[in-house]
C-alpha cells in the first residue's frame, strides 16, 4: 500500500514541476558576471525583479572588502560548533546588531536555523502556542518540533486579532505562556502584521509573548535599519524577533534578538542548531559585519531613501495603470492577483520574453486558485525599469484573463476580495473565446432531482460501475438531501454533457456537502480532532464543499468519454458548473473522487491545468473474477498461504451466526441495524466522514438494488436484535460492499468482521456478481480473500488553506 503521508509532497511535485517544464522555475544564469540590475536566463537578458536584495548592497565596496578581509584572515571556512569556539568576528557582529536593536542578539547560520534553536528552548511543555495563518514555512516547521513533545498548536485566520483575543482568553487558564508566531512582512502578499494593535494585546494579556519573524522587514526599513517592527514599536518585553541578513544585508545568517540578556544566554546555550549545526562562515561573517558597520552609519540613510522613492514609484505606477495588489504597503515586496497557475504561468512565461524575470506566487504557497505575480523592487532597478514591468504587465495580465474567461469579478471572487471587482481588466478590444466546431458544440444539462434524468440514458454510461444507477440514486436522494445536520447531508446535482448528435461526452453527479478536514489524516489525528469536537466545537474543521457522488455511492463517479474531440470542453465545463455551485453555497473546495491513480497522465494534466491537484486515497478492494461455483472452488483460488489462512481465522466461524435477508424489515430491525452500523462509524478514523442519516437505511431496505443481509447468534429469535448487518448493492454483474455493522464484543465472540466480508463476497457470486468491490481500509484482512489493492486517487481544488494548515498543527 502506498504511504499515505507522502501525498503533500507529491502535490507539491506535481505543481512546481509543471512550472520547471515551462521553463519558469528551477532556472540558472548564464552571467559571467552580475551586475545586480539584470540577468541572463536561456540566452536572454532580463531585469531582475526576482532578488530579495533590496538595498541591493552585493555589489558594495565596503562588503566585498569585508568579505576579502575576512578570508585573507580566517580562511574560506572555520569547521567548529559554536558550542565549542567560534571565530572573533562573531562577537563583533553580534555587538553591533545589539547595537542596532539596542537588546542582546545572537546570529545564526540562518534564519531557518535560528528558529530551529529559539522556538524549543523558549517554549515550555507548559505553554500554547498560536500561529498566524500565513506565518513563515520555516517557522511552521520548527514548531514540529514542539507538536512532537505535546505542546498544543493552534493557528487563527491571517492578522486576525480579535480570534488570537478570544484563543488567548480561553487558554491563559490552562498555560504558563501563550506565544503567538507572525511575520512583520509577510513574505508572499508583502502585507504586515499590525504591530501596534499587537502590542496592546499583549499589554492585555500578561501571558502573551510574540516571537516575529521581520526577515523582509530588516536593514531596508528603520533607525539603522532596524525594520519593520522596531520601526512601529518599541522591542516588548514578551517579544523575541528574528531577522534575515540574506535580503537586505546582502551577506548571510541571520540573527535572534531578545528582550533580555538571560533568554540570549539560554538559546545560545541549549539552541540545537547552535550546538549541532555549523556557524557563519567567515567570508559571509565578514560581509555581514560591513553591513552592520554601513547601517550603523550615516550612509545607509540615503540609500533607504533611494528605495522608498523606488517603491512609492511602483505603487503609484500601479495604481496609475489599473493593476491590482494584494496587500498594498509602502514595502518593496509586490503581489498581483492572477488566479489558476496556468494564468500565472502565462503571463510569467510572457513577462520573461520581454525581458522582466519575477517571482510566481503560486500553490502550494497559496491556494490553487489565488496564484499571482510576485516580484520585489530594490535599488538596483531604475523607475525606467518599472515602467517597464509595469507597461508589460498590464498588457499580458488583461490579455491573458481575456483568453482564459476571467475577470476581475472573478478575481475578486477567487480571493475573497470585493474590492477587486473594482477593477477595469477588459483589454481594449474584446477578443473572441474559443469558438467550438459546429460537430463538437456541447449541450450541458444539469437537473437537481434525478427524476429529470432519463433512466435508461443515464443507466447505459453507468452500467457495472457501482450504487450509481439511477434506481439507486432515485431511492437515496430524498433521505441524503433531508439528512439532520450531524449527518451525512447531500444537495444533488445531475449533470450531462451531449454533443449535437445527443451522444454523451460527460456524465456525472455531485452534492453540496459536509466534509471534515480531517477526512484523509491518520486515525491518531482525528481522534485528537473528535476530542475538540466533542469538548468545544462541534463543527472544528468542518466545511462545506462541492463533492462528485454522494456519501454512500463508491466507484468511478465521472463517465468521459475519451475518444470525443471535445472531451477537455466538457470537462471545463463541468469544472464552471461545480465552482459556480461552490460559490453559491459558500463551499471552500470542490472534490472529485476515485480515479484509478497513475492510469490516465492525460486526465491528471488536464484536471492540474483546471486547477486540481492529485491525492491520494486508500487502495481500493476489489476481486475482478468471481468465478468459481462453491466454496471449495473459492479457496483453490487462493493462494496457499491466504488459503491456509481464511481456513484458520474465517471458517471455523461461520457457522456460528444466522443469516437472514428477505422482505422489507420493521422499523425496529432497521433502527437495530443502523445503531450497529454507527458503533463501527465511530471507530472507522481511517477514512473520517459524517455519519450517514438512518432514513439512508431505510431506503436501502426497500430498494430491490441493495442487497441487506442481518447476521443473528444462533439462539437469537428477536429480529430487532442483530449481531451486524452488511448492505452492498448488486447490478450489472457487480457487487459493491458499502456498510458492515456489528458491536465489538461479537468481534471476540464470533470472528463478526471476517465472517461478515465472507458472507459478503459468497452471497455476490451466488447472486450472480462477477466481481466485488470491497471497498478501502482493512487490507491483509481483505487480501485474504482473493482482493486486491488499486491505487486510487482525488482531485481537489481547495480555495483556502486555512483548514489544511490547521489540521497540520493538531
Amino acid at each position: 500500500m502506498r504511504q499515505q503521508h507522502h501525498g503533500v509532497y507529491d502535490t507539491i511535485d506535481q505543481v512546481i514541476s509543471d512550472g520547471v517544464a515551462r521553463g519558469l522555475a528551477h532556472l540558472s544564469t548564464e552571467d559571467e558576471r552580475l551586475d545586480g540590475r539584470s540577468l541572463r536566463i536561456d540566452g536572454r537578458d532580463v531585469l531582475n525583479f526576482a532578488s530579495g536584495s533590496y538595498l541591493a548592497l552585493e555589489r558594495h565596496p565596503a562588503l566585498i572588502e569585508g568579505v576579502r578581509d575576512a578570508v585573507g584572515r580566517y580562511g574560506t571556512q572555520f569547521a567548529a560548533s559554536r558550542a565549542y569556539i567560534s571565530i572573533g568576528m562573531y562577537e563583533q557582529l553580534e555587538g553591533m546588531l545589539a547595537q542596532i536593536f539596542e537588546r542582546p542578539a545572537v546570529a545564526t547560520a540562518s534564519t531557518t536555523l535560528g528558529h530551529l534553536s529559539a522556538i524549543p528552548v523558549l517554549i515550555s511543555d507548559r505553554d500554547a502556542v498560536i500561529l498566524d495563518h500565513q506565518v513563515h514555512s520555516s517557522v511552521q516547521t520548527a514548531t514540529q518540533l514542539l507538536k512532537a513533545r505535546g505542546v498544543p498548536l493552534m493557528m487563527i485566520r491571517h492578522n486576525r486579532l480579535d480570534q488570537l483575543d478570544a484563543m488567548v482568553s480561553r487558554l491563559k487558564q490552562r498555560h504558563a505562556r501563550i506565544w503567538y508566531l507572525a511575520d512583520g512582512i509577510y513574505s508572499m502578499h508583502g502585507d504586515a502584521a499590525p504591530v501596534a494593535e499587537l502590542v496592546a494585546l499583549q499589554e492585555r494579556h500578561p501571558q502573551l509573548w510574540t516571537y516575529i519573524d521581520d526577515a523582509h522587514g530588516f536593514g531596508w526599513h528603520g533607525r539603522h535599519g532596524r525594520g519593520w517592527v522596531r520601526e512601529r514599536v518599541e522591542h516588548h518585553p514578551r517579544m523575541v524577533l528574528a531577522v534575515s541578513m540574506q535580503k537586505s544585508y546582502a551577506s548571510g545568517g541571520g540573527a535572534l534578538v531578545f528582550p533580555d540578556e538571560e533568554l540570549a544566554r539560554r538559546v545560545r546555550t541549549c539552541g540545537p542548531t547552535l550546538i549541532f549545526s555549523g556557524p557563519i562562515q567567515p567570508p559571509m561573517l565578514g560581509a555581514a559585519t560591513a553591513a552592520a558597520r554601513l547601517h550603523l552609519s550615516p550612509e545607509l540613510i540615503p540609500l533607504q531613501r533611494e528605495l522608498a522613492a523606488l517603491i512609492r514609484h511602483c505603487n503609484e505606477g500601479m495604481a496609475a495603470r489599473g493593476i491590482p495588489q494584494l496587500g498594498a504597503n509602502d514595502t518593496p515586496l509586490f503581489f498581483v492577483p492572477t488566479g489558476l497557475p496556468r494564468l500565472v504561468y502565462k503571463v510569467t512565461d510572457r513577462l520573461m520574453r520581454d525581458g522582466c524575470c519575477i517571482n510566481m506566487g503560486c500553490f502550494p504557497a497559496v491556494p490553487m486558485n489565488q496564484g499571482g505575480l510576485r516580484f520585489h523592487v530594490h535599488r538596483g532597478l531604475t523607475p525606467a525599469d518599472i515602467d517597464h514591468l509595469l507597461d508589460r504587465m498590464r498588457v499580458h495580465l488583461v490579455d491573458v484573463l481575456a483568453e482564459e474567461g476571467e475577470s476581475a469579478e472573478s478575481l475578486a471572487r477567487a480571493f475573497r476580495e470585493p474590492a477587486l471587482a473594482a477593477y477595469d481588466l477588459a483589454p481594449a478590444r474584446k477578443r473572441p473565446r474559443l469558438t467550438v466546431v459546429e460537430d463538437d458544440a456541447l449541450t450541458v444539462r444539469e437537473a437537481a432531482r434525478i427524476a429529470e434524468v432519463p433512466a435508461a440514458l443515464w443507466d447505459s454510461v453507468f452500467a457495472g460501475t457501482g450504487p450509481m444507477s439511477h434506481a439507486a440514486l432515485t431511492a437515496l436522494e430524498e433521505a441524503l438531501l433531508r439528512a439532520p445536520a450531524d449527518t451525512s447531508q447531500s444537495e444533488p446535482r445531475y449533470v450531462l454533457i451531449t454533443d449535437q448528435r445527443g451522444a454523451p461526452v460527460l456524465a456525472t453527479f455531485y452534492g453540496i456537502a459536509r466534509v471534515k478536514a480531517d477526512m484523509l489524516a491518520s486515525a491518531a489525528v482525528s481522534a485528537k480532532c473528535e476530542a475538540i469536537r466533542r469538548e468545544r466545537d462541534p463543527d472544528f474543521l468542518i466545511s462545506r464543499a462541492v463533492v462528485m457522488g454522494n456519501p454512500i455511492s463508491l466507484g468511478p463517479h465521472l463517465h468521459l468519454d475519451r475518444a470525443h474531440p471535445a472531451w477537455r470542453e466538457a470537462l471545463r465545463l463541468l469544472v464552471e458548473r461545480m465552482q459556480e455551485t461552490k460559490r453559491q453555497a459558500s463551499a471552500n473546495q470542490v472534490l472529485l473522487r476515485e480515479f484509478p491513480a497513475g492510469a490516465d497522465e492525460e486526465l491528471r494534466a488536464t484536471l492540474l491545468n483546471l486547477g486540481f491537484v492529485e491525492v491520494a486515497l486508500p487502495d481500493m478492494m476489489t476481486i475482478d473474477a468471481l468465478d468459481w461455483d462453491d466454496r471449495a472452488g473459492f479457496l483453490a483460488g487462493l493462494t496457499g498461504r491466504y488459503r491456509a489462512d481464511v481456513r484458520r481465522e474465517f471458517l471455523p466461524s461461520m457457522d456460528g451466526l444466522r443469516v437472514e435477508d428477505g422482505p422489507i424489515a420493521a422499523p425496529a430491525v432497521v433502527a437495530a441495524c443502523y445503531r450497529l452500523y454507527r458503533k463501527v462509524h465511530a471507530r472507522g478514523l481511517r477514512m473520517n466522514v459524517l455519519p450517514l442519516p438512518e432514513a439512508a437505511f431505510q431506503a436501502m431496505f426497500e430498494c430491490p438494488e441493495f442487497d441487506v443481509v442481518r447476521l443473528y447468534e444462533r439462539g437469537e429469535r428477536d429480529p430487532a436484535r442483530p449481531a451486524g448487518v452488511l448492505i452492498s448493492h448488486l447490478r450489472d454483474r457487480r457487487c459493491t460492499a458499502l456498510i458492515i455493522g456489528f458491536d465489538e464484543a461479537h468481534v471476540r465472540s464470533h470472528n463478526i468482521y471476517k465472517v461478515g466480508l465472507l458472507r459478503m463476497v459468497e452471497r455476490a457470486r451466488a447472486q450472480g456478481a462477477t466481481s466485488i468491490n470491497l471497498a478501502y481500509t482493512a487490507e491483509l484482512v481483505k487480501k485474504k480473500l482473493g482482493a486486491r489493492p488499486k491505487p486510487t486517487s482525488a482531485f481537489v481544488m481547495l480555495d483556502d488553506t486555512y483548514s489544511a494548515s490547521v489540521l497540520a498543527t493538531v
